[in-house]
């Protein structure tokens, strides 16, 4: 007899791959949420989920084999109320993940600040490369698949490990279920601050995680970044750091090329050149941590040259949407100002000589708030014009909390900044109608947000080109 899950608050990236993995294991899926927004809704579609919009327990067949707690569900939503006060049988998404795909498999998991949906993606793609047939679980779209999420038909699974809370019964991080075998931690800093109050809190949750990896196991790290060398300052397991100078793969000579970046790789006293397809000069150390990973499971070198030379990345990571006259325009997901600055960065390298324009949403938890009031403005200050969309429900944050947005303007703008505030994507919109696209520019949109229609509306410009 199939078997029937339910998951409530099926919507969100996660969740609606975890239905795609129940799909193709051939479970009958139900699910519910507030809002479907796109690609998500199609994706679910086109699975065949049966779909209710909004909550009630009038939605959970009555029988259900087993339900699915999405973590943006809270006690009183009557979905989560009617599993409990029925005795039914529920998981968190990453309990779930766990027990039903990972377990059994060599799990590889992915963890850090900045970097990981890349990481993971270009594991899982090597792993495909070199005919290992690996399951995987991205929080992100990879251009290489169809999907961001695969059974196994291997020995290994391959997960991005998120820190954040599970679900309102278990406020443990969501990467604690997936019992690494091998460890893999990219650019590690102080982040989601509403779950990690003190940056001492968010250490303390990847040490943690490092104490999970078996002795026979591996710790793959970034070691540029102090944290997370603290991070495994204490580990059992044998640790394998990369990064600059005195990392035990060590980074050099990186260099723009070709649309990505040529650099070299030394260890052992031997040097190995290696070049990265993918913008920007940071995904040299995404891919480097995914290199090393080759290194230990055997892999070939023609086979990690292949998987190198064909790794077409993530979307929205520095993804191009299309070219109008002169004008670029671009994409990317940069929730946190390492990465906005990272990733401005790596646009004056990837387009020299283009004036850049940033249309900025700041659309994240964290960088809604004033915690990182500081640094936002050295960020976008690579650009040469600045657009910054009003906060989102900015309502809802506490006026003593909230990002100010006039003191980020005034700290642009005395770096001799252009600086624009608008309170929706319309009024960007018509900025940027009225941009004159026969200059040498790149316009890029970050946002790790719903952004509407509007990556449709530029990819719809008259004129435009998608290459």
């Amino acid at each position: 007899m199939v078997k029937k899950v339910f998951l409530c608050g099926i919507a969100g990236t996660g969740m609606s791959a975890l239905a795609g993995l129940f799909k193709q294991q051939g479970y009958e899926v139900y699910g519910s949420d507030n809002r479907f927004y796109p690609p998500v809704d199609r994706m679910l579609a086109d699975l065949n989920v049966t779909l209710f919009q909004g909550f009630s327990a009038q939605n959970i067949p009555s029988n259900v084999d087993f339900c699915v707690i999405g973590n943006v569900i809270s006690r009183g939503n009557p979905e989560a109320e009617h599993i409990l006060d029925h005795g039914l049988e529920y998981y968190s998404m990453a309990e779930a993940l766990q027990r039903f795909f990972i377990k059994g498999k060599r799990s590889i998991v992915v963890a850090g600040s900045h970097g990981k949906t890349t990481t993971a993606t270009f594991v899982a793609h090597l792993l495909t490369v070199a005919g290992l047939r690996p399951g995987f679980f991205i929080g992100g779209k990879p251009v290489n698949f169809a999907a961001s999420h695969q059974l196994a038909a291997g020995d290994f699974f391959v997960s991005e490990g998120d820190e954040y809370e599970s679900a309102f019964f278990d406020r443990s991080a969501k990467f604690f279920k997936y019992r690494p075998d091998l460890l893999l931690i990219t650019a590690l800093e102080h982040d989601h601050i509403d779950f990690y109050r003190t940056a001492e809190s968010y250490l303390q949750s990847f040490k943690n995680l490092v104490n999970q990896v078996p002795g026979r196991g591996r710790i793959i790290v970034n070691g540029d970044y102090e944290m997370a060398r603290q991070a495994v300052s204490s580990s059992f397991t044998p640790v394998i750091f990369y990064g600059r100078a005195g990392a035990d793969y060590e980074i050099n000579d990186v260099r723009p090329q070709r649309g990505g970046y040529d650099f070299g790789l030394a260890s052992g006293g031997r040097r190995h050149n290696f070049h990265s397809p993918l913008p920007g000069p940071y995904n040299v150390w995404n891919l480097t941590a995914g290199i090393i990973l080759a290194h230990e499971l055997g892999i070939p070198q023609a086979t990690l040259a292949k998987a190198l030379a064909t790794f077409a990345g993530v979307e929205r990571r520095l993804s191009l949407l299309g070219r109008l006259q002169n004008t670029v325009f671009i994409e990317d997901f940069a929730h946190h100002p390492t990465a906005v600055a990272q990733v401005l960065g790596g646009l004056r390298d990837a387009y020299p000589g283009r004036r850049i324009v940033v249309l900025f949403e700041p659309r994240s938890w964290s960088l809604r708030r004033n915690f990182f009031q500081g640094r936002l403005a050295d960020g976008l200050a690579l650009a040469d014009e600045i657009v910054i969309k009003e906060i989102y429900e900015k309502e809802k944050i506490p006026a003593a909390e909230r990002l100010d947005i006039d003191v980020l303007r005034s700290e642009l703008e005395a770096k001799g900044k252009k600086v624009h505030v608008f309170a929706d994507y319309e009024e960007i919109k018509r900025f940027v109608s009225d941009l004159d696209f026969s200059l040498k520019q790149v316009v890029i949109l970050l946002s790790n947000g719903d952004v509407g229609d509007f990556t449709a509306w530029v990819k719809g410009l008259d004129g435009i080109a998608e290459k």
